[in-house]
């Protein structure tokens, strides 16, 4: 299951990069995409080599900026969806 988290936490990585460059969704919500997807693999690398760690205040919030970033991202885009750039401009409007 740790290597599941593992791999469910570090998509978000390239997920917050593409997000950050692509500059059709605001920024704040690439950055909370790329901290989460770190906060997920330093959780997964805290829960096996220390001991103790779930019960600590913090494992808690280690994955908030992911939750954050995912809902963020599917909101935005449910809600305004992308902006049509030059290559959108070119196509013929939708019927």
């Amino acid at each position: 299951m740790q290597l599941a988290r593992v791999f469910w936490g570090l998509w978000l990585l390239p997920l917050g990069w593409l997000v950050l460059r692509s500059r059709r969704l605001p920024r704040v919500l690439g950055a909370l995409l790329v901290l989460g997807g770190l906060g997920y693999a330093l959780d997964v690398s805290a829960e096996l080599l220390v001991p103790g760690y779930a019960d600590w205040w913090i494992s808690g919030y280690m994955t908030l900026p992911a939750a954050l970033g995912e809902i963020g991202t599917c909101l935005w885009l449910l809600l305004f969806g992308l902006r049509a750039g030059r290559m959108g401009a070119a196509l013929p409007p939708a019927s």
